[in-house]
């Protein structure tokens, strides 16, 4: 029996080194009337939300003593977080606030003043949430708090991303990932990494973005979360959605829709609806796009998304030719925006001249498409400039390589600790006839975590630098090589240019032919560049139908020989669709690197500059950015 106990002991010694309790809400010390409710209702505040929520808003009391209200407000607002009740969110941080004694648990304090700048986010308070989260991650961290530090400064980092802060929320991020990694807390990795996603979608380094919402999305279906599953996977719907991945973006908005839908959440009809026409929009789609588009801007969510709604809603009517409905819908995105001071300069700012730009295309009012436009660029270049300066990439590099190898040094610590554990295990049941039993569960557990450990060290090794269609290099690899390339590239003393090529009315090879089809164009394609490269040149494909060829010492007139040349290249491919063949025009833009191009942002923009103009022109053209002194 004694054996059989031990055995026991050992199996869950081994389990209770790669599982977490849930993270602890209330103080080990609550107690009075009502305690032992609240400590059962704790467990679903993480596993049912929603279940969580009325049974804590049933228990709501007027002459319950304070610590009791406190401590049952920090549930519900913990409940509400991602059940999109925003108001019910406010209304519940300051109900627990108001309850705090000066005798009160410092946990239920340093909780709720954390959820107090959660609130102030989600509420569209973007500096209130960053001077309360910076407060409450800090007092958290004196009071010996850290699971609570932990996910005030992941919230940090997140509000710091939304208000286009992106170089603090790296390194915010950076100390929020150490101390999770270094506590173990599934959970709290969950959290940061579902951060990072968010703030590498907005730094457009979406394999990056993608690769974060899964390693989130995996630890919390592993935890059962079913919330923030719900969230990590609307996060990877949002990354497909501007990686360009549309179709694998409606297919994850499905999956959240109907997650939230399950359990009966009306509040998450909104963000599903946003991804959903949004995305259906992107694509052309817009007689699907404009009922969903209407139907979100109804839901009563965040005024700025409904901002982004109305910029789409705009394109989609001027394609439809309702320049009345176009011009209405952009104003009041206008208006949206402007009366949020602080997002003047940001990405959700500047994205209104894009709007602009689009819709007055699509009018066929190319004169205004041409301002708006280059108000676009110029703004849009500016903040590229800021994000992807030598500075900022290096020290984006840096605090991912510490990540990094912060991650395979605590692998290797828990690794060389469960071996110690085991070892101590077997020393103990040596004495004991089934003492090889227990040698082999052991021999056999340390095999088990040194496969997994190297499986987790490989999914932290470098990303695949190959696009897995066609086979040719992806976007973060053209990119790398393009940055080296300028980099090395002393001025007076060589010549770079870059083709950009976008294939004319791929949508309409999809919708006629089928996507299969439109998967054999693009690799057609791809072969056929391949094949035209002089030694040196690097192709990849950029985006869905987007192609980026870089050509080393090539200055603008060399670069308008291969462009030429591809464009008759072009003319003579041909793809079997079953009937006919698929005859394959495309629209290029040139770029040649040189004062205000010396890095990948800026000569990438004039490359798309250009090709927006060969677009415009009629297609099956190419077109060269504007010439540098």
């Amino acid at each position: 029996m004694t054996v059989l106990f031990r055995l026991l002991l050992c199996v869950l010694l081994a389990q209770a080194a790669v599982s977490r309790a849930q993270p602890e809400l209330l103080p080990a010390l609550l107690g009075g009337s009502g305690a032992g409710e609240l400590r059962a209702i704790e467990p679903l505040v993480w596993s049912d939300p929603w279940t969580a929520r009325e049974r804590l808003m049933a228990l709501g009391d007027a002459d319950a003593a304070p610590t009791f209200e406190a401590a049952r407000n920090l549930l519900l607002a913990q409940s509400l977080v991602y059940l999109h009740r925003n108001d019910e969110l406010a209304e519940a941080v300051a109900a627990g606030n108001a309850a705090l004694e000066g005798s009160s648990p410092a946990r239920l304090r340093h909780y709720l003043a954390m959820l107090d700048g959660v609130s102030a986010a989600r509420q569209g308070d973007l500096d209130g949430a960053l001077g309360r989260l910076a407060t409450a991650a800090a007092e958290a961290r004196g009071a010996d708090l850290g699971g609570i530090a932990v996910l005030a400064t992941a919230e940090l980092g997140y509000a710091h991303t939304h208000a286009g802060n992106y170089e603090q929320a790296l390194q915010v991020l950076q100390g929020a990932a150490e101390a999770a990694l270094a506590s173990g807390d599934a959970f709290l990795v969950a959290v940061v990494d579902e951060v990072y996603g968010v703030l590498y979608a907005y730094l457009d380094e979406y394999d990056r973005a993608i690769r974060y919402f899964r390693q989130a999305l995996a630890n919390y279906e592993t935890l059962a979360y079913p919330v923030y599953v719900a969230e990590a996977v609307y996060g990877l719907a949002t990354a497909y959605r501007y990686s360009g991945d549309r179709e694998a973006a409606l297919a994850a908005f499905r999956r959240y829709r109907d997650i939230m839908a399950a359990h009966g959440d009306a509040g998450g009809r909104f963000s599903a609806l946003y991804g959903l026409g949004m995305t259906h929009a992107e694509m052309g789609n817009c007689e699907t796009a404009l009922p969903v588009i209407a139907e979100a801007l109804g839901a009563g969510g965040p005024t700025d998304y409904d901002a982004e709604l109305l910029k789409r809603a705009a394109v989609c009517h001027a394609r439809q030719g309702d320049s009345t409905a176009a011009t209405a819908a952009l104003a009041r995105a206008r208006e949206i925006i402007g009366g949020m001071p602080e997002l003047a300069g940001t990405r959700w700012d500047i994205g209104l001249d894009k709007a602009e730009a689009d819709m007055h295309a699509a009018l066929g009012t190319y004169e205004e498409a041409y301002r708006a436009l280059d108000r676009y660029q110029a703004r849009q270049l500016a903040l590229q400039r800021e994000n992807a300066s030598e500075r900022s990439l290096s020290q984006r590099a840096a605090l991912e390589n510490a990540r990094q190898a912060l991650q395979i040094e605590l692998l290797q610590e828990q690794a060389r600790v469960r071996s110690l554990e085991i070892g101590q295990q077997q020393r103990e049941l040596r004495n004991e006839r089934l003492g090889f039993i227990l040698l082999a569960v052991g021999l056999v557990s340390v095999v088990a975590v040194v496969l997994w450990r190297l499986r987790d060290l490989r999914r932290y090794r470098a990303l695949s630098t190959r696009d897995s269609l066609t086979g040719i290099a992806n976007r973060r690899h053209i990119f790398d090589r393009l940055e080296d390339l300028l980099e090395g590239l002393a001025p007076g003393r060589g010549s770079l240019s870059v083709v950009l090529l976008d294939v004319d009315d791929f949508k309409a090879i999809n919708d006629r032919h089928g996507h299969p089809v439109g998967d054999r164009v693009l690799q057609a394609l791809a072969a056929s560049l391949a094949g035209m490269l002089r030694p040196g040149d690097e192709v990849a494909r950029v985006g869905g139908e987007e192609f980026l060829l870089v050509l080393p010492r090539t200055d603008r007139d060399g670069a308008v020989q291969v462009a030429a040349r591809l464009r008759e290249t072009l003319r003579e491919l041909r793809v079997a669709a079953g009937g006919a063949p698929i005859k394959v025009t495309a629209s290029i833009g040139v770029a040649t690197a040189g004062p205000g191009r010396d890095n990948p942002a800026a000569l990438y923009a004039a490359a798309d500059e250009a090709l927006y103009r060969a677009k415009a022109s009629g297609k099956n053209r190419f077109e060269l950015a504007a010439a540098v002194s």
